[in-house]
């Protein structure tokens, strides 16, 4: 990424409170990031990419939003185990999803307190998490130009 204009980069020190989502940042921001930056030169494509940003940031606010009615009391977040990472934001677009993920983070972190208090279930964990989970997945795929595949379709490409 040495062609990146040193104007366009940020570096940003983020905490996540959920191991999940720090795993999947740690996993994906570096590759996505890089291949959206390639892919959002195309203005008719970067339109794209920014459709399915606005879809998955309005899941995630929406998301937010119900999490933060439920009626949970002071949770205990003392078990769980933070990661700091730094990351490099290199689009506005990438800045947009870091913001994303951080309203991720809250979430899953409540979530997961609330579940082991006992106050919700891992099925209802997972009903709230799966819309926002998916609308990342789409997000992803679209940003690396990905096509996003059913089993059946990898079945037949593989002669299954």
């Amino acid at each position: 990424m040495n062609a990146l204009r040193t104007r366009m980069r940020a570096h940003v020190d983020v905490t996540f409170q959920a191991s999940p989502v720090a795993r999947v940042m740690r996993r994906d921001w570096n590759i996505v990031s890089s291949k959206l930056y390639v892919n959002a030169l195309a203005q008719d494509y970067r339109q794209r990419i920014e459709s399915d940003m606005i879809e998955m940031t309005w899941q995630m606010d929406d998301t937010a939003d119900q999490v933060r009615a439920m009626p949970f009391e002071k949770l205990d977040t003392s078990w769980l185990h933070p990661r700091r990472m730094q990351v490099q934001v290199v689009h506005p677009i990438t800045a947009a999803w870091l913001r994303s993920m951080v309203a991720m983070d809250e979430m899953y972190a409540k979530l997961i307190c609330a579940e082991k208090a006992g106050m919700i279930t891992l099925r209802k964990r997972h009903a709230l998490l799966l819309p926002c989970q998916l609308s990342y997945m789409a997000f992803k795929a679209t940003a690396m130009k990905m096509q996003l595949r059913c089993t059946d379709e990898l079945l037949i490409q593989a002669n299954l």
